[in-house]
């Protein structure tokens, strides 16, 4: 596959943009995560409804990644995310309007449909700049953007809702997602040149997938990718209940733990980077893999404590294991894919988020009168990806392109 060569501004801008993009599903999931409480008052609805918004906007980033995906093989990589953040800022307009939390939840699917197009986009843009460890060293630093978001948008959410209440913070996403849109038209490239795109997208689309599907390579990293990216989301879900509520952290206080924690992603990521001058993807994976399982296990057995310390410690290291692991089973599989990095995106993007659903409803569906839901939401898929990446181990390891169809 030929390349377009960025000079280095250039690329660094990119990334930048890239990252930028990366944002909107953190931001419209985490910003608001003080204000659930103060949401569902206002539309009488309980919190376990409220919780089932983040559950629904999982869903909509599944679906939206399957839909985009195709297009973004057929069309190029701009059109598609440009609509995309269209979308996602109209919602996110429509949004602080609703008083009804079905018609809220409703929407929220909606918004995630438009927020997948940036994490589509910026993994394929990067499969089609670069390859091997500069890409997983790209990815790398699109993960530890992407955390920025977790770190940042608790205490912004705090803040805004203390000032001017949760609406507020709908229409704060949708002011950042039409700076990021400006940004797209100015800066990014088309990074798959005409040549490279299918003519029947949805068509040759199905046809890739089964390609890919067909890999049993394919398949255990997209797994892998998901299962590790799973725990995440079961403390993003989980953190409200148990923070504030087992806890009795005020909003403010919250916000602050949240971010505190959320940093490990970005530490551990920056540790990532290091590790990847000097061993391979899949050797960062095989060592850290254990590691991950030890400490969600520690979690879980600390889950009663009384102890916030005790609580945090290994909740910090688990979710920084997150940020070591995640860039690296991503862009193996995304060395996989190949010449379907659009489709193969899609396809890992829609695995992350039916197992963060997954995760995302069970743990709420848990309640928050005990820690237990969220800590087993972070060490059952740590445990899956560690048998499916051993189990596959030989596999796994030797990343080599799939045949696909152009």
């Amino acid at each position: 596959m030929s390349r377009i060569s960025l000079s280095p501004k250039h690329a660094a801008a990119v990334t930048a943009v890239l990252g930028l993009l990366s944002l909107f599903p953190p931001l419209a999931t985490d910003m608001y995560l003080a204000a659930l409480g103060d949401l569902a008052a206002s539309m009488t609805a309980s919190h376990t409804a409220a919780e089932f918004s983040l559950s629904v906007f999982f869903l909509g980033l599944c679906v939206g990644q399957l839909l985009i995906g195709p297009l973004t093989d057929a069309c190029g990589r701009k059109g598609p995310l440009l609509a995309g953040t269209a979308l996602f800022t109209a919602t996110s307009v429509a949004l602080p309007l609703m008083n009804d939390i079905g018609w809220f939840n409703t929407l929220r699917f909606v918004q995630a449909i438009g927020a997948s197009a940036g994490m589509v986009v910026g993994r394929a843009a990067v499969k089609d700049l670069y390859e091997g460890q500069r890409a997983a060293q790209v990815m790398t630093v699109l993960v530890m953007l992407l955390t920025l978001g977790p770190i940042l948008s608790p205490n912004l959410g705090s803040l805004l809702l203390g000032a001017f209440g949760w609406r507020s913070i709908f229409a704060t996403m949708a002011l950042i997602s039409g700076v990021a849109f400006v940004l797209t038209v100015t800066v990014l490239p088309e990074t798959l040149p005409a040549a490279q795109r299918k003519k029947r997208p949805f068509a040759q689309g199905v046809q890739t997938a089964k390609q890919l599907l067909s890999s049993g390579k394919i398949v255990t990293m997209t797994l892998v990718a998901g299962s590790v990216q799973g725990g995440m989301f079961a403390f993003i879900t989980g953190s409200s209940g148990v923070l504030q509520g087992r806890f009795g952290l005020s909003p403010i206080a919250f916000g602050i733990a949240f971010a505190a924690i959320a940093a490990a992603l970005i530490i551990f990521g920056r540790v990532n980077g290091v590790l990847l001058r000097r061993f391979s993807p899949a050797q960062i994976l095989r060592a850290g893999l254990p590691l991950f399982v030890v400490a969600a296990l520690t979690l879980v057995l600390v889950s009663g404590s009384a102890n916030l310390w005790v609580f945090i410690v290994p909740l910090w290291i688990s979710i920084g294991m997150v940020g070591l692991l995640s860039a690296n089973a991503m862009s193996i599989t995304m060395e996989l894919a190949d010449a379907g990095a659009g489709m193969g995106s899609a396809l890992l993007g829609a695995c992350q988020f039916a197992i963060a659903f997954t995760v995302s409803s069970c743990v709420a569906l848990g309640g928050t009168g005990t820690a237990l839901p969220m800590t087993l939401g972070l060490f059952l898929p740590a445990g899956l990806a560690t048998l499916l990446f051993f189990g596959f181990a030989n596999k796994a390891s030797a990343p080599e392109p799939a045949q696909t169809a152009v």
